[in-house]
């Protein structure tokens, strides 16, 4: 039994690397550009590090990309071990030393990894001095069985042709890596396709160490119109995303789509950063903004750039040393309103185990939103006993994941109702598609008069307003003035205002100077559990059905007209059915 068995065969390795897949072809050049970090950063010499990604069409096909560095390069004995699996300068680095606060690599895997899930073949060539060395992986030959050992690098200069087109080119030390025959599998088909979502990605998951000038990305594409003959088609850098708004220069401020924004004013307000102390001593740190009124009034009911890009940010930024691995969602409610609250919790490498880092630093996996109520019941407890107890019931790890847990979830509570006050403390303008505004025109368009639109006609602006302002402060409206200049401003015969009834009615009317004053009960079940929902939907800012609310508002404001127009007679069963309606509504609600 002489003969000698690989434990892994070339060819498995190659096909367990492929098919351990990423989120996107972002996150497999998210692996390259790591590397160019960490690269930088054990390079003494290199405070910024510059990175190109270049994409290359041919026939309207992505056919090759390129990422190009300018940091620290590598030997040729670090080259070689850098594309064995399970090697790599980092893991090497990482057994002696553990994982470091700056360290983004740690497995061994993201250049082979990311490199093979993309593409049939990738060179990398790399140089400290003016001698380039090259070596390479290719799956055809690993399948085939011809490609079992790591190449030995060799001396060899960037393809001439690709080199041309490379703006890092000449750089002290540097590494390019390049991909071939792109797979159909990737993400994008195109270049275009690729660059368009790339700056958003990239400027997203690297807002901080471009912040902090740790690196530097530009985007490129490219037309391969001939053989060895490129047009350069687009050239941007990419700039920060930051879900939080708190950053400046960031991607957001190109949404003109608005009137209410500017270059000069903030999005979002700080609120706090919590820090907690992880069992081995390492720190985490969540940060929390929300939404201020100016951006929080562009926003509300629009559907443009700005609602677009602020859908796909509701969740939890998850940072690893300064890189965002992925916005984790289980946090959120549905409450639409949460978009405008912000939230990111940041660790360093060391953490990569209690909080379950993936090989592919796309997810934390043991980050996640904790049920209270079921831990609790689990241990017999109320939810305040457990989290008095908590350091005694759980581990040293759980303790702090069940701690940011609870705390992030009692936030986003308290923040999200944050949100809805600003919207009823800004709300100085009645939006003229408003249920105010539709049942005003209703009233207009009959031909049915009442005593009320004489009164409406003839009594001054200055007799209404001094009576909706005072209808406006008793329904608690901060804004009453402005609220009630708008309303009478706009000749609008409806006005809405949450107050405190006896508890079987279900809604009252006031009418006076020809406004309806539709006082709807807070403490009518009805309130809470239909007439705020209804309005807790609206905040869907990119919905483009008719409004729960208008339409609540609209049923309501025919019931005042129904009224008001009923003989006298009528008009008194109107009102006695209103009350039995209420009393009834609040015992089906009740039970």
């Amino acid at each position: 039994m002489s003969e000698k068995y690989e434990i892994f065969s070339a060819a498995f390795s190659a096909n367990s690397l492929r098919a351990t897949g990423f989120k996107s072809t972002h996150y497999a050049l998210a692996e390259l550009i790591d590397n160019s970090v960490q690269s930088a950063l054990e390079d003494k010499k290199s405070k910024n590090c510059k990175v190109e990604v270049i994409a290359i069409d041919k026939d309207q096909k992505l056919s090759k990309i390129l990422v190009v560095d300018d940091a620290g390069g590598m030997s040729p004995e670090i080259l070689r071990t850098s594309l064995g699996v399970g090697r790599g300068r980092a893991l090497e680095e990482n057994k002696k030393n553990r994982v470091g606060k700056g360290k983004t690599s740690k497995f061994g895997l993201g250049l082979k990894q990311a490199s093979l899930s993309q593409c049939a073949r990738f060179e990398v060539y790399t140089w400290q001095g003016k001698d380039i060395y090259m070596s390479y992986l290719d799956n055809n030959e690993l399948d085939a069985g011809q490609l079992k050992y790591v190449p030995e690098p060799i001396k060899k200069n960037i393809p001439e042709e690709l080199n041309e087109i490379i703006s890092l080119k000449g750089t002290s030390s540097g590494t390019c890596v390049i991909w071939f025959d792109i797979s159909p599998k990737s993400t994008w088909k195109t270049s275009f396709g690729l660059m368009r979502n790339a700056e958003m990605e990239f400027g997203r998951m690297y807002r901080h160490l471009i912040e902090d000038k740790s690196v530097e990305i530009t985007l490129k594409t490219f037309d391969e119109i001939s053989k060895n003959s490129f047009k350069e088609t687009s050239a941007k850098n990419v700039r920060k995303s930051d879900p939080l708004f708190l950053m400046k220069d960031c991607i957001v401020e190109d949404f003109k789509d608005h009137k209410e924004l500017s270059k000069k004013d903030k999005f979002f307000d700080y609120v706090e950063t919590e820090e907690y102390n992880a069992p081995n001593g390492s720190k985490v740190f969540v940060k929390y903004s929300v939404t201020n009124t100016n951006f929080r009034k562009a926003a509300i009911g629009a559907k443009n750039q700005l609602n677009t890009f602020l859908g796909k940010l509701d969740g939890v930024s998850v940072i690893r040393n300064g890189r965002e691995l992925e916005i984790e969602k289980s946090f959120m409610l549905k409450d639409t309103r949460e978009r405008f609250v912000g939230v990111e919790i940041s660790f360093d490498a060391t953490l990569d185990d209690l909080m379950g880092v993936d090989g592919k630093k796309q997810t934390a996996a043991n980050f996640y939103k904790r049920d209270l109520e079921t831990l609790a019941g689990d241990e017999g407890k109320s939810e305040i006993e457990y989290l008095k107890d908590i350091d005694d019931n759980l581990s040293g790890d759980e303790v702090i994941l069940v701690k940011i847990s609870n705390s992030i979830t009692s936030h986003i509570t308290t923040l999200t109702s944050q949100v809805r006050d600003i919207r009823k403390n800004t709300k100085k303008e009645l939006d003229p598609d408003s249920g105010e505004a539709t049942g005003t025109k209703a009233i207009d368009g009959r031909d049915k008069k009442t005593q009320s639109d004489k009164d409406f006609k003839d009594i001054s602006d200055a007799e209404k307003l001094e009576w909706v302002k005072k209808k406006l402060e008793e329904g608690g409206e901060e804004n009453a003035a402005e609220v009630a200049g708008d309303i009478v401003g706009k000749k609008l015969r409806f006005h809405f205002t949450d107050v405190d009834l006896p508890p079987q009615f279900l809604f009252d009317i006031e009418l006076n100077a020809g406004i309806y004053n539709i006082k709807l009960n807070k403490k009518h079940p009805a309130f809470l559990n239909f007439f705020k929902l209804l309005t807790d939907q609206d905040e869907n800012i990119d919905s483009d059905e008719p409004s729960s609310e208008k339409g609540l508002k609209l049923l309501l404001e025919s019931w005042a007209r129904l009224e008001d127009e009923a003989p006298e007679n009528l008009k008194i069963q109107l009102q006695d059915i209103r009350l039995e309606w209420g009393k009834l509504a609040r015992l089906f609600f009740k039970s």
